[in-house]
């Protein structure tokens, strides 16, 4: 079972880096600055967690980045 956790955790941190140069691929190309990407995707990362947090009652869940 310890293979197939560390197989999952792979593939979410593969998928977790491919959004990431996605969106700010995609906010650079709005004329967004470098400095203003990093500030909204980590917006965007925390909005995430607060509502991943209130569906499952996690508080303890944060983006400490």
């Amino acid at each position: 079972m310890g293979k197939m956790k560390s197989l999952a955790l792979d593939l979410q941190e593969q998928v977790e880096n491919e959004w990431m140069i996605e969106q700010r691929a995609l906010l650079l190309s709005q004329g967004h600055t470098a400095e203003e990407v990093d500030e909204i995707i980590e917006e965007m990362i925390n909005e995430y967690h607060y509502e991943m947090a209130m569906d499952h009652g996690d508080w303890s869940v944060t983006n400490e980045n």
